[in-house]
């Protein structure tokens, strides 16, 4: 706890607390609602199918009805809450930014199962409770699991690896 010039002990103050941050959860699900907007009127545009045969909007509809709820689930949480603000884990958020990076440039280059793993290893490294046997094990699973979901089961056109 801070002390002031003479050596006692004070209170901090509702802003200090907070560090002004009082509204950011109620900023970001508002952004993330209106986001989900664009989803769903973009899925809509593209056409929902039928529920045997689905069309191309179907899944960015259903995406953005899911973010919809959830959004509004944060606004509700946020102003149920403490108004204790807590501070962002930047280094996770550039670690996840990189992460979804890595994967655009890798799939069309190297294959999905290379991509999705090194995508998995940049994702997870700060991550300090995980060694990096750990990381690549779950780079591994994560990549074949891919593999078998994305091009054995959906048919995707994807390319296992570069070259196949």
């Amino acid at each position: 706890m801070p002390t002031d010039p003479d050596n006692h002990p004070y209170q901090l103050s509702e802003h200090e607390e907070t560090g002004g941050l009082g509204w950011g959860g109620e900023i970001g699900g508002i952004l993330l609602f209106a986001l989900s907007i664009v989803f769903m009127v973009g899925g809509w545009q593209l056409g929902l199918g039928v529920p045997t045969r689905l069309g191309t909007g179907a899944f960015p509809f259903a995406t953005g009805a899911v973010l919809a709820v959830l959004s509004l689930a944060i606004c509700i949480a946020e102003r149920k809450g403490d108004g204790l603000a807590e501070v962002p884990d930047w280094i996770g958020m550039v670690a996840i930014t990189a992460a979804l990076a890595v994967f655009a440039v890798s799939v069309e280059r190297i294959g999905l199962v290379p991509g999705v793993f090194a995508t998995v290893i940049v994702a997870s490294m700060p991550d300090r409770s995980l060694s990096f046997r750990g990381k690549a094990l779950l780079g591994i699973v994560l990549a074949l699991l891919c593999w078998v979901v994305f091009i054995k089961l959906l048919n995707l056109p994807f390319k296992p690896f570069v070259g196949m």
